[in-house]
């Protein structure tokens, strides 16, 4: 499974190369170098690698929480943070080997705590899951939370979501994620309300309730 995660993150950047290049020179043009940023996260087995995303940020901006409206994103950076083009790189970091398609997005050594993530013993994180679905416009929800320790706040809660990805992981879980992160481009909401609301309400009320208040508030 791991080598033909790697070889499908190959034959796709393969495919993509047009659209590489294509946001090469925008980036280039917008903003200049550099065009990719890489920062260190803790991956499976508690490791550290680097990740790697299109740059949407002006260099050297200072904190690594994006609020909403952050005047440090860029013009480009902004549709590509909408679209999600700028994760584009990640299928480098598959084909390392340092993540997956799917599973619990890897997190900055700030916030990381080796007893919270313990998950990271079973699987490896990856580029999508339930709360990068969820939280594709975490600023907006860090502003709903409010406060210096926003995102300590908002962390515990996607913990949960990551737990629970790790102990109902399987191959159709994983397609259905897959499908679900695509749909997701072009219908956040729907796919929110209508295809992971329904099973969070059942398994996971708390973290429903904390979407209650700050994401369809």
């Amino acid at each position: 499974m791991e080598i033909f995660s790697r070889l499908i993150a190959l034959l796709l950047a393969i495919f993509l190369l047009p659209l590489f290049i294509i946001i090469f020179l925008l980036c280039l043009g917008f903003q200049g170098t550099p065009i990719f940023f890489k920062q260190k996260r803790v991956g499976y087995n508690y490791n550290i690698f680097e990740i790697y995303k299109y740059r949407t940020m002006v260099n050297n901006s200072g904190s690594i929480i994006t609020k909403h409206n952050d005047n440090r994103v860029t013009i480009i950076g902004k549709i590509l943070r909408k679209t999600k083009i700028d994760e584009i790189p990640q299928l480098y970091n598959i084909i390392k080997g340092d993540m997956r398609f799917i599973g619990p997005r890897p997190e900055v050594l700030d916030y990381f705590d080796k007893n919270k993530f313990n998950f990271l013993n079973l699987i490896k994180p990856g580029i999508s899951d339930y709360s990068s679905i969820i939280f594709r416009n975490e600023s907006i929800i860090l502003e709903k939370i409010g406060g210096e320790n926003a995102y300590s706040k908002l962390l515990p809660i996607k913990l949960e979501l990551s737990k629970y990805y790790a102990n109902k992981k399987s191959f159709f879980l994983d397609l259905k994620l897959v499908f679900i992160t695509v749909i997701a481009i072009f219908f956040p909401n729907f796919c929110i309300k209508a295809m992971i609301i329904p099973e969070i309400k059942v398994n996971l009320p708390h973290v429903e309730r904390f979407l209650n208040k700050y994401l369809f508030c």
